[in-house]
This record gives C-alpha cells, structure tokens and sequence, in this order.
C-alpha cells in the first residue's frame, strides 16, 4: 500500500515536472527590446524673456481748440463809397432814378435820387417842372443856397437855348444837384417817395455833401431818360 502511494506521487510529479519543462519549451522567447538608436534631440533651453517693461506714459494729446472763424465779412454795399476816388464822369438815368459817379470808366458809387415834378421827357422851358436830358456839364457850385450845398448844371445848352426862342420861350435854368430845402435835412432818405423838385436832382445832404468833395467843376455829366 505504502509503495503505491509512493508511486503514484512519483508518477504526479514527474508528469508536473515533464508538463512544465514542455511548456517552457514551447514558450516563445522573449522579444528583444532595441535600443533607440536615432540621436536624442536636444531642444535649446528658452532664451529667458526680457523684464517686462510698464508701458510709457503717453504724453496727454493736446486740447484741440475749435478753430476760430474768421469775422463774418458784410455783405458789400449796393453802392460803392468813393474812397478818395475823384469822379470824372456822372450817368444820371431818370427811369431808374439813379445818379453814377465814373471814373476811368469804372463806377464808383451810385445815389437813388428825386426829380423834378413832371420827370416825363426833357426839359424845354422854364417852369415847365422837367428834369433836362442830355450832356451837359457842373458849370459851378453853390455853397449857400435854398438848399444844402449845390452844383450847377450847365443847362440850357446853345440847342436848349435855339428850340425855346423858336417857340419864342424862355428854356429856363438853374438846374442842380442839391441836397435838401434848409431846415429839412432830418427828411433823409424819405424824399425819395416823390419826385418834387422844380427841375432838379436831389439827393441827401450826407450825399450832397461826398459829391461836394468828388465832382469837381467841369465834370461832364449825361442825363438819360
């Protein structure tokens, strides 16, 4: 009994052992690991990065003022001032009751006038209340007269003078450009509502007096209708 039990474990183990050295056997070796032989690549250290500097201080932008406007310039003046201008040639047109100072042919300024009462067509004799027309000339000027200032017109002229002694009638005179009846400057401008001289031109006596100082005696002057 005892010897089968021996052989029995006998057989046990050597079938252990035989099992194991075949398994062993047919065990695959092992893979082999290769070394890596591809060169290591270094990587650089990084360059360390410059102290951060604080931002500088922008210098405040400057106040941007508005730009100053130049002073509205006025409108120019219907009429334009004399200036130290010495006319040389007056347009006087009825229609447009209008007086003109030339000079050089340039137009230097302009005065709205009256006329006389009956301003329709020329004048023929006297008393006949009609602003002449024609060319004619300041024949002279009057410092103290019924009215502020004055400048003699050369009216009649010899045709003037012919066609009133045809009619066997007087062709009148003492046509002028005057200012207004003494006493009654403060009118101004309010004379031009009608036309109300005996023949005359009329202006302000401010105008009277600047064609006072820029006409001199002799200017031609042409009177249209």
């Amino acid at each position: 009994m005892k010897f089968r039990t021996v052989l029995v474990i006998t057989l046990l183990l050597t079938a252990i052992n035989g099992g194991i050295a075949i398994y062993w056997y047919l065990l695959p070796p092992p893979a082999q690991t290769v070394p890596d032989q591809s060169p290591a690549v270094t990587t650089a250290p990084e360059a360390p990065k410059p102290p951060e500097t604080p931002p500088a201080e922008t210098a405040p932008s400057p106040v941007v003022l508005p730009e100053k406007k130049p002073p509205r310039t006025p409108k120019p003046p219907k009429t334009l001032p004399p200036a130290n201008n010495i006319a040389d040639r007056i347009l006087v047109e009825k229609k447009a009751r209008r007086l003109t100072l030339f000079r050089n042919n340039t137009p230097i300024k302009t005065y709205d006038i009256a006329l006389g009462q009956q301003p329709e067509g020329p004048k023929q004799f006297a008393g006949d209340n009609k602003t002449p027309e024609g060319r004619y000339r300041i024949a002279s000027r009057k410092k103290i007269s019924d009215f502020h200032r004055a400048l003699r017109i050369s009216y009649p002229g010899p045709e003037d003078v012919a066609f009133a002694a045809k009619k066997k009638r007087s062709a009148g005179g003492d046509i002028m450009i005057h200012g207004l009846p003494n006493g009654m400057g403060s009118l101004g401008r309010l004379h031009l509502l009608r036309d109300w001289t005996a023949g005359c031109i009329a202006v302000t006596n401010a105008e009277i007096e600047e064609l006072w100082r820029t006409v001199p005696d002799g200017t031609p002057i042409e009177i249209r209708p």
